[in-house]
């Protein structure tokens, strides 16, 4: 699995050279730059940018994504999944939260063509396809859907869930 982790790394440095050269996206982002303790902008560098474009997809850092988005996390316990499956405006439809994946495994069966569960850090979703639909992906990689069951969680680690992921990360709004 790497095209999620390497779509990770080309926002990261496509917001390097943007924050480099504008001054407007560095007042945006002054809060995040903050964080990283650093006193001016030539000390800038870009695993500051990995984890900054880290931590708004809701990871703890740059490692973290970095374990689960290569697939080296392993799985036989919770999983913090961060928050990039739950874009801005998936509020707005009604979900179904769970804390535990047997219980949303159950509504989706139960429900199969017209659901999908997402993870959410250490907890589970099942959402609709308009809400899928905030993720902007082409009908060519819509059709990795049916063969991962609709389950972003169960079909870690394969290469349709990275396919996916890859494009989730890619389409998600940003402010660069």
């Amino acid at each position: 699995m790497e095209l999620a982790l390497n779509e990770v790394k080309t926002q990261a440095k496509k917001l390097l050279k943007a924050l480099k050269i504008d001054s407007d996206l560095q007042l945006a982002m002054q809060r995040p730059l903050n964080k990283l303790a650093l006193t001016s902008l030539d000390e800038l560098k870009l695993k500051h940018c990995l984890t900054i474009i880290s931590q708004q997809l809701g990871f703890e850092n740059w490692h973290h994504a970095q374990c689960v988005l290569s697939g080296s996390k392993k799985t036989n316990g919770p999983l913090n999944m961060g928050t990039f499956f739950y874009p801005k405006g998936s509020s707005a439809f009604i979900n179904e939260w769970f804390v535990n994946y047997p219980e949303a495994r159950n509504t989706l069966t139960n429900k199969a063509k017209s659901k999908y569960l997402l993870p959410y850090k250490n907890q589970f979703i099942v959402v609709t396809k308009d809400c899928i639909s905030l993720f902007k992906i082409d009908k060519q990689l819509m059709l990795l859907w049916a063969e991962i069951g609709h389950d972003m969680v169960e079909s870690y680690n394969c290469l349709a869930w990275d396919k996916l992921a890859s494009k989730i990360i890619k389409n998600r709004p940003r402010a660069y």
